[in-house]
């Protein structure tokens, strides 16, 4: 009696294996080139996920209508990765951004932005020794970027000359006037409490 029941178990599972429909084209994974969904699903899935679709949609609707999303904070505002997709590192152009993270990416672009924020650097230095050594530096760094051979942006940077950039970093030093010494905070010695 058994047998006959897996038998018969065996069977209807075959029937209910070539009654079923095909499953439709998975448009969007067509249109993007993704993988589609490896596990084939049954009407009854498909019908469960269109019907979850369409309560989300209905919700949305209901709260267009009642003005939910009116008068949002960034409404109307530029969303950068949006207008911007053509250019593939979107998503970490405006982390950093966002983040105000510096000194991260291909050479090119660090080199290009150190360039336009030297004098401030050069600036903060305490002697022209250290100056020269700086755009030393600065140099060596520059000619390795355009040996290397890694692509990205080329390096458009130029060559500093050291003696101009000392002679600039002396010219600002000395038309800049130094603080006066404040005259109402003198030394206290212990001893002349």
């Amino acid at each position: 009696m058994k047998h006959n029941e897996d038998a018969a178990l065996n069977a209807a599972r075959y029937q209910m294996k070539q009654e079923q429909e095909p499953m439709p084209a998975d448009e969007y994974a067509q249109a993007t080139a993704m993988a589609s969904v490896t596990e084939p699903k049954t009407p009854l899935q498909i019908y469960a996920q269109d019907e979850a679709w369409e309560v989300a949609n209905s919700v949305l609707d209901e709260a267009f209508a009642r003005g939910d999303f009116d008068n949002l904070a960034l409404a109307g505002q530029k969303i950068d990765h949006i207008t911007n997709n053509d250019d593939p590192d979107w998503w970490l152009k405006s982390m950093m951004r966002r983040e105000q993270l510096t000194g991260l990416g291909p050479p090119a672009l660090t080199l290009r932005v150190e360039d336009e924020h030297m004098a401030e650097v050069l600036d903060q230095l305490p002697t022209s020794a250290a100056v020269r050594a700086h755009v030393e530096d600065f140099n060596a760094r520059i000619k390795e970027a355009r040996l290397q051979l890694l692509g990205g942006p080329p390096v458009i940077t130029p060559l500093r000359d050291a003696t101009t950039e000392v002679l600039a970093w002396q010219q600002r030093r000395a038309s800049t006037p130094e603080p006066a010494p404040d005259a109402s905070k003198k030394k206290r010695w212990w001893w002349r409490r």
